[in-house]
């Protein structure tokens, strides 16, 4: 079976606004940035295989901060292709990353999570099936600025994984697959809650554990929660 970059089907879809869950529509309380899911089938590759091949794909997507926010959990959608069956998601990888000319650049915070990230079925699309995930953990300021993130699944190919297509933002993400890295013209779906702060953190490296978050700069807020 042959891996593939991305799996795009493009397909119209309605009356699935009023009917998906969680986060796959914007307005949720405490959201600070939401890029809604599109309703369609446009899922990228982004997977740790666990069966050997390592972390051959990874999706990013960017977003941007007009103030300091305290960052609190992320939530995003997507789905399996290549065959479209639901795997064994073990662990997740989330990352941010700082800005660097347009891609993304170096990591501030990443951490792993064990579990599927609370898997719930929204559709299926076109033969795909779609889900939404989340993950909440110690909180930490991040500066007004542009941003990156990333989500990695660990798990054993096949399937695929693929992070699902969204809308609202700037139309451009950003794909390395097996070591070649470029541009993608689509938004990715996902959203960030947090509250707002007065004051703007130190300069420096912010470490997400598994446990919990370790601060080298802000504040820490609480253990992580999933």
């Amino acid at each position: 079976m042959t891996l593939r970059t991305t799996r795009i089907v493009l397909l119209t879809v309605f009356a699935l606004a009023t009917s998906v869950a969680g986060f796959a529509q914007c307005g949720i309380a405490n959201q600070i940035y939401c890029q809604p899911w599109d309703g369609g089938s446009n899922l990228f590759a982004s997977q740790n295989d666990t069966n050997g091949l390592g972390n051959f794909a990874t999706t990013y997507d960017n977003f941007k901060f007009t103030q300091t926010w305290d960052v609190e959990s992320f939530h995003w959608v997507g789905g399996y292709f290549n065959p479209p069956n639901q795997g064994p998601i073990t662990a997740w990888t989330l990352t941010f990353y700082n800005d660097n000319g347009g891609i993304p650049g170096n990591p501030i915070a990443t951490g792993t999570f064990a579990g599927n990230g609370a898997e719930t079925f929204i559709a299926n699309v076109n033969g795909f099936p779609i889900y939404s995930y989340s993950l909440t953990f110690g909180s930490f300021d991040m500066a007004a600025g542009t941003y990156w993130a990333s989500v990695v699944p660990d798990l054993g190919f096949p399937p695929q994984w693929g992070w699902a297509s969204g809308t609202g933002g700037d139309g451009a993400a950003y794909q390395c697959f097996f070591g070649a890295c470029g541009p993608v013209a689509f938004d990715m779906a996902f959203a960030i809650d947090g509250t707002p702060v007065s004051v703007t953190p130190e300069p420096g490296t912010l470490i997400m554990l598994g446990t919990g978050i370790l601060g080298l700069a802000g504040t820490l807020r609480r253990k992580i929660n999933l």
